[in-house]
């Protein structure tokens, strides 16, 4: 009986080297090294592709058109915000107008404003409308606020709006 039960004794550490001592090494030593590895390779082969998506990018990407009239620095988008809708009575209230001037090089620049308004929604859009149809300048950002005046108790739309316009001089 002793010779029976060290035959399986010695057939069960065999199992045991062979089958599950590779099986846990994998697990608990080579399975993150592995994973790691393989995650490696395919962050390389992404990067390769994306640098060779902004090749064919940067080749596609058309000029940007300049505009030959400069309507943000001297304020005639301004005036323009104001008058924009002749059918209908326009109550836009220009708050603030803060213009910036970037040089791109090359006689390039951006002339970027921060416009603040007051008014309803129908008439903010509607001008924002009628400036992106005479593509004057680049609408970049609009954003929309309700305040709330403490005397009156009514409340007012406010938006900020961020237009940019890229000039040759």
């Amino acid at each position: 009986m002793n010779e029976t039960l060290s035959k399986y004794k010695g057939i069960t550490y065999l199992a045991a080297l062979l089958i599950i001592l590779p099986t846990a090494i994998y697990l608990f030593a080579l399975n993150k090294t592995l994973n790691v590895y393989t995650e490696y390779h395919k962050v390389l082969d992404e990067i390769e592709n994306l640098e060779t998506s902004m090749i064919n990018v940067t080749e596609k990407t058309p000029e940007l058109p300049a505009v030959s009239k400069d309507y943000i620095s001297n304020g005639l988008i301004v005036n323009y915000l104001k008058t924009v809708d002749k059918t209908t009575e326009n109550n836009i209230v220009i708050d603030k107008f803060i213009p910036s001037k970037i040089d791109l090089g090359n006689g390039l620049f951006v002339h970027t404003a921060q416009i603040t308004v007051y008014s309803d929604y129908i008439s903010i859009v509607k001008a924002l409308n009628n400036l992106e149809k005479e593509n004057l300048c680049n609408i970049i950002s609009v954003h929309f606020q309700a305040e709330k005046n403490r005397q009156t108790d009514k409340v007012k739309l406010k938006a900020n709006i961020i237009i940019q316009q890229i000039m040759e001089q």
